[in-house]
């Protein structure tokens, strides 16, 4: 070709395996809290691997009561079912594996249901026709089948963002959290302790068997999560709760379409949910798409509508 230079291909613009150059990749960041107790804060730049460098030490340690495990997590980040700690593993010092504290079961019994911290997202799944059935398809939608066996539900809870099917479902049937040494603290209240203080651990989550919750959402394809989500609950006869997720960093109650429910107002409870997402605009969505949706949703579950659900 009369000795011209041919541009580069594109595999030479980048480091062949055998000249790698340092690389660094963001370790993902669902939420502020991980696992099921206390942990430090962490950033997502402060979540980078440097693979250069590689691997760095891990101490593990494995409590066999709840005395030990609050004494550990004083200095260590929460081990449930790692799937939300293993994309950070290099950014961990000591981690504290929980599974050995008896906390996985999953009781239905006195008129509530009581799910242990360490009781597995399949578990709730599998236990089909014992609770809300809103709630078990919620869970489902929380995550494949491969992680769910892994993932627990104090885990999935606490390190959830605001596109969470489950956490949504929880927060709309009432869910309380229960922490060692008994104290007993609303679902929506221990979302905003997050991270955990020192010396707290969750052990346990519980909610009324007689809740009604009704849940629909909005995405790209069935199995994905949320652009939009809604969960309108009550318990007993006790007034609505309408919960918006999709955007942000957890799902929210909207106490303005609540109590314009206790008022029998659909619309206006629809009104109230389209001003709540007003300005919920990202890269996923426009606010302007979000607030009208989350209004047709709330009013729709509101009113009972019975309209096909997802399948997928």
């Amino acid at each position: 070709m009369g000795g011209a230079k041919l541009p580069p291909s594109p595999k030479d613009s980048f480091p062949s395996p055998g000249k790698r150059s340092v690389a660094t990749t963001v370790a993902p960041c669902r939420g502020r809290g991980q696992g099921w107790g206390p942990e430090k804060g962490l950033s997502c730049s402060e979540g980078r691997r440097d693979w250069s460098q590689g691997v760095s030490p891990l101490k593990y340690v494995r409590p066999e009561s709840i005395e030990q495990a609050l004494e550990q997590l004083a200095s260590g980040v929460a081990l449930g079912g790692g799937t939300t700690l293993a994309p950070r593993r290099n950014s961990l010092e000591t981690v504290v594996d929980l599974q050995g504290l008896g906390l996985s079961d999953l009781e239905v019994a006195g008129g509530k249901v009581v799910a242990g911290a360490g009781c597995s997202l399949q578990q709730i799944v599998e236990a089909k026709g014992t609770m809300v059935e809103a709630l078990v398809e919620a869970c489902r939608r929380e995550a494949a089948w491969n992680l769910r066996n892994m993932a627990t539900l104090a885990g999935a809870v606490l390190a959830c963002d605001g596109r969470s099917p489950l956490t949504t479902a929880l927060l709309a049937v009432g869910a309380r959290a229960v922490l060692a040494g008994g104290e007993v603290i609303d679902l929506d209240d221990l979302l905003d302790r997050r991270p955990l203080a020192a010396g707290t651990l969750v052990t346990a989550l519980q909610w009324k068997t007689k809740a009604t919750m009704r849940y629909e959402q909005v995405a790209r394809s069935p199995a994905d999560r949320p652009i939009v989500a809604v969960a309108v609950g009550h318990t007993d006869g006790a007034a609505h709760r309408v919960v918006l997720a999709g955007f942000g960093d957890r799902p929210v109650r909207v106490a303005r379409a609540e109590k314009a429910l206790a008022a029998d107002d659909v619309r206006a409870a629809g009104e109230a949910a389209a001003e709540a997402y007003a300005q919920a605009g990202d890269a996923w969505a426009s606010a302007e798409y979000r607030s009208h949706v989350a209004s047709v949703l709330v009013r729709r579950l509101a009113a009972g509508d019975k309209a096909p659900r997802e399948k997928g």
